[in-house]
């Protein structure tokens, strides 16, 4: 049996027991761009909607560990756009190399090799081989704690299916990835 204090526990027992417990986490593969128009691309597991009329969505993008702003925020609050991208088992690959810590002068979609498309709504990219995204613009941010939470009204949604076999999205369980599908 687990019973924990999250007081007296230290910061990585807490990430450690929740991402376990709160599954599957979706997980948001978030495109933005610079005002220098350099694009970005990264992937964020703290991410849900929050309502459907307006529809909105919530992404929780931590600071870095300096206390920086990371450039996917940095974009968003400067662009007031970014689309969110529905990752699928295919892109796991890709979407892997996109989440490591790459300075702001660094397109993701180079170094991962994946082609791009403008967004319909919105003049931010989007990972052509989506199989469904979300264009989206800043509807609110919140500072809390050494997070930020993003707030985005959905303008778009692309989708090639909505069959779940077809998609083939994944999620996040603890620290490995989970299929979704429908019996």
């Amino acid at each position: 049996m687990i019973e924990l204090e999250v007081q007296k526990a230290s910061s990585e027992e807490v990430y450690e027991i929740l991402t376990t417990l709160v599954v599957p986490r979706p997980i948001a593969w978030v495109s933005s761009i610079s005002e220098e128009g350099v694009f970005n691309l990264a992937p964020f597991s703290f991410f849900n909607l929050v309502c459907d009329d307006p529809p909105i969505l919530i992404i929780s993008i931590s600071n870095r560990d300096d206390g920086s702003l990371k450039d996917t925020v940095r974009n968003i609050l400067n662009t007031k756009e970014f689309i969110v991208n529905i990752p699928s088992e295919d892109l796991i690959h890709e979407l892997l190399m996109s989440s490591e810590d790459f300075p702001p002068h660094v397109n993701e979609f180079e170094i991962t090799g994946l082609d791009w498309e403008l967004g319909r709504m919105v003049k931010v990219p989007r990972v052509k081989r989506a199989k469904a995204w979300l264009e989206c613009i800043l509807f609110k941010h919140e500072e809390l704690f050494d997070y930020h939470l993003i707030f985005g009204r959905v303008l778009f949604i692309g989708a090639f299916s909505l069959d779940y076999s077809e998609l083939r999205p994944i999620g996040r369980v603890k620290g490995g990835f989970c299929k979704v599908f429908k019996e």
